[in-house]
């Protein structure tokens, strides 16, 4: 379903893209079709209804990219607390069908608290924060967002400096790259992908209309779930079969924005 245009509409804002998303990403659109010049996913319509249109076939591919993307079994452990809130409020704002957005952003807002909340079980209660040259400093009981401000009040720098042995994640690309390399292709996919379309639409960036499933949402919670399972504290990244090496960034490819529109 309008393969081409979803793909060039991706590529031309996505920011963290590596090999082979591509063809992931066009073998997921199989899932979209037409029946009766309506939308249906995976053989089913959509409610509520959608007409047959490039661009609202972009817009459902958009806001469900964890749906479209991933195809685990579900995980049915117990999420934390904030996590569950989300999940809650995504679920009621998808029933209400009057604030699209704002249920596609709370939606992807789950997947980026879902990695912070994993960094923050694989510090354990005590963190030894080290630099080159100077004393290590340990503290107790920090999360990844208490750590981050001590990060930078403190004016330790973040790049330079280790936390438990590792370097700190301390932006957003950064704990993407610690997050997938706990997960196979397809979930770092959906991971980096959806937040590239959160962080858009939290600046207002969004030039589509977005039709959110609850099928998104379990699918979301679902990958939570299990990369909150597999972490534990202080494990080293090659204890987990098949994770990525943290130390070695992804060969990335970029489009040339030269035949279209300049990029965002």
């Amino acid at each position: 379903m309008y393969p081409e245009y979803i793909l060039d509409e991706v590529f031309d804002f996505f920011q963290y893209p590596e090999n082979y998303d591509r063809a992931m990403i066009s073998a997921s659109l199989q899932k979209i079709n037409c029946r009766d010049n309506k939308i249906s996913f995976t053989g089913k319509n959509v409610e509520p209804v959608l007409e047959c249109s490039k661009e609202n076939a972009l817009g459902f591919f958009l806001a469900n990219i964890p749906a479209m993307i991933v195809n685990d079994d579900l995980f049915n452990g117990i999420l934390p607390p904030k996590l569950e809130k989300l999940r809650k409020d995504t679920l009621e704002l998808i029933s209400l069908q009057k604030f699209n957005e704002v249920a596609t952003l709370d939606l992807y807002l789950l997947l980026e608290m879902a990695m912070r909340c994993a960094y923050s079980k694989w510090l354990g209660n005590k963190i030894t924060i080290s630099r080159y040259g100077t004393d290590d400093i340990v503290l107790d009981n920090y999360d990844y967002r208490r750590l981050k401000l001590y990060i930078r009040l403190n004016r330790l720098g973040r790049t330079d400096i280790n936390v438990n042995g590792e370097p700190f994640p301390g932006s957003e690309n950064s704990l993407l790259r610690w997050a997938t390399r706990y997960m196979d292709r397809p979930t770092g996919l959906m991971f980096r992908l959806s937040l590239n379309v959160r962080n858009l639409l939290a600046h207002g960036e969004n030039e589509w209309k977005l039709y959110p499933i609850s099928e998104s949402v379990r699918t979301a919670v679902s990958s939570a779930g299990k990369l909150l399972s597999k972490i534990k504290p202080g494990m080293p990244p090659d204890q987990l079969k098949g994770s990525r090496n943290y130390a070695t960034p992804p060969q990335r490819r970029y489009r040339s924005y030269s035949s279209r529109r300049p990029p965002r």
